[in-house]
């Protein structure tokens, strides 16, 4: 079984000439590849593999995953992926239910959408110094983010240094001093899925599942911190949605983005399977040995799947 993972699938926006998607129709001609070559996992046989261990009718069968509540998950993949009859995991961070805010990851995002690398880079050479970018994993983390993304000039270092190395207590006032000096303005309404596209979502079939309250790297949180950012990302999405089956997605995903006390965490709080981001087919053995880090590949590793701009 092979799980894919999506973020971005939209249409261009002349706003954002340096931002990165998937284009919608590459997203359509993606899913005939998979159908033709692989075909897709049934819910029910899912749930058997969930439940039981039991993959026999899924090998080698295509499962799609959404990462970020995007609102364009509601406008563009949903409704395609209702005219196919198939469904999808859908991983929510649940701070933008809380503050209604945009997530810092996403404000890193669009910024790097609005302008040029070269731009951000250097400001933000200006605001940091090397005592606020040290970190005991910087070479771990240098070593394994971001090496299968086609970035712009600068932009990989740029997400190194905000979503990584840099203490999460600084990152958003450096973000809002980068907006302003850009003379950029962030808008958060419509950019999330609404509380009634996740409820409509899961009611055509499709599962929702937890992301975290802020799409932290978990690995740099002690116990209490990971403990409070997946269960109140449980409770606020229970909040939502009713009947919700308990399932997580590792944020950034990778081995170093968690740790063993994430692992910890999500048995203890009963949390059935969480994906995390690898290269390789899903298993048997993983119901097992694997069941909180399943693989995914991202969209990226097929045709059709490498993101426009």
């Amino acid at each position: 079984m092979k799980a894919i993972m999506y973020h971005y699938v939209q249409e261009v926006d002349s706003k954002y000439p340096f931002f990165k998607f998937l284009d919608f129709k590459n997203f359509c001609k993606q899913l005939d590849f998979f159908e033709e070559k692989y075909d897709f996992v049934q819910k029910d046989d899912w749930d058997k593999f969930i439940e039981f261990g039991i993959i026999e009718n899924s090998k080698n069968k295509i499962l799609l995953t959404f990462d970020d509540a995007l609102k364009c998950h509601y406008d563009y993949v949903f409704p395609e992926l209702k005219k196919r009859n198939l469904f999808g995991i859908f991983y929510i961070p649940t701070f933008p239910y809380m503050e209604n805010d945009l997530l810092d990851v996403h404000k890193i995002h669009l910024l790097c959408g609005a302008f040029t690398g070269n731009e951000i880079y250097e400001l933000l050479s200006y605001l940091i110094s090397e005592e606020m970018v040290q970190d005991k994993k910087r070479q771990e983390f240098s070593e394994y983010t971001y090496n299968t993304q086609n970035n712009y000039k600068n932009i990989r270092e740029i997400k190194r240094i905000l979503n990584y190395y840099i203490d999460y207590e600084m990152r958003g006032e450096i973000i809002d001093i980068l907006a302003k000096k850009l003379n950029y303005k962030f808008f958060s309404s419509s950019f999330y899925l609404s509380k009634r596209d996740i409820r409509e979502m899961k009611q055509e079939g499709n599962i929702i599942g937890s992301h975290g309250v802020n799409h932290l790297v978990m690995s740099k949180l002690s116990f209490e911190e990971q403990l409070a950012q997946i269960r109140n990302s449980f409770s606020l999405l229970d909040s939502i949605t009713s009947n919700l089956v308990k399932t997580y997605c590792h944020p950034y995903g990778g081995f170093h983005s968690f740790n063993k006390d994430t692992i910890k965490i999500l048995n203890a709080e009963n949390v059935k399977y969480s994906f995390n981001v690898q290269s390789r087919d899903i298993k048997e053995k993983d119901y097992l040995d694997s069941v909180q880090f399943l693989p995914r590949y991202d969209c990226n590793e097929f045709p059709y799947g490498q993101c426009s701009q």
